[in-house]
């Protein structure tokens, strides 16, 4: 019995890791390396206001601890002002879904009193997804340097910051690093 239950759970993660997607981009003829600096910038929510279940702030604190986590383990600065020279920001946002179909007359047993008869053959399931867009841009010339698109974030009862910070650290994944011969710590 464990073991069915080990393997059912198995299962079920390895399926959920890989319904998430996230693709990077880094524009051409840039050297990501060059720059010492960064800044994260107060982004946008796009999640409807009736279905927040966090306040913006909350997101943009969430957001700003994992990529000045991620930026500062591979050797850039964080400052909290103007002068860096990549301002990192941010588009976010979680919608709920619902899914319905009709099961069909296929499979099921042939009713044995009227009270059978009317059963509903129809089913709805309703998840939340999310998505997070990070940019990274050149903060004299405004010019763009790296993106990174999360897709299909499942956020059911999940705590928003450490579904962040998952997507955070799998977007960052494959960004340059400053320090030379030091590789990234691995996430606990």
């Amino acid at each position: 019995m464990k073991r069915w239950m080990f393997c059912l759970a198995f299962v079920t993660t390895a399926l959920l890791a890989q319904a998430q997607t996230i693709k990077t981009r880094t524009e051409a003829n840039v050297d990501l390396t060059r720059y010492e600096t960064f800044t994260v910038l107060k982004g946008e929510s796009v999640t409807p206001k009736d279905q927040k279940r966090a306040s913006d702030q909350a997101l943009f604190d969430a957001v700003k601890n994992g990529v000045r986590r991620e930026l500062e383990d591979r050797g850039y600065k964080f400052v909290d002002d103007s002068t860096a020279q990549m301002h990192v920001s941010y588009v976010a946002g979680a919608f709920d879904f619902t899914d319905a179909g009709n099961v069909g007359p296929l499979g099921q047993t042939p009713a044995s009193d009227p009270s059978e008869l009317n059963q509903s053959r129809s089913w709805s399931k309703t998840s939340r997804e999310g998505m997070l867009v990070i940019d990274i841009a050149d903060g004299a010339t405004k010019k763009a340097l790296w993106k990174a698109e999360t897709e299909n974030l499942s956020l059911d009862r999940a705590d928003l910051a450490r579904v962040l910070d998952g997507a955070i650290y799998k977007a960052f994944k494959k960004f340059p690093s400053r320090v030379e011969g030091k590789k990234k710590k691995k996430k606990k």
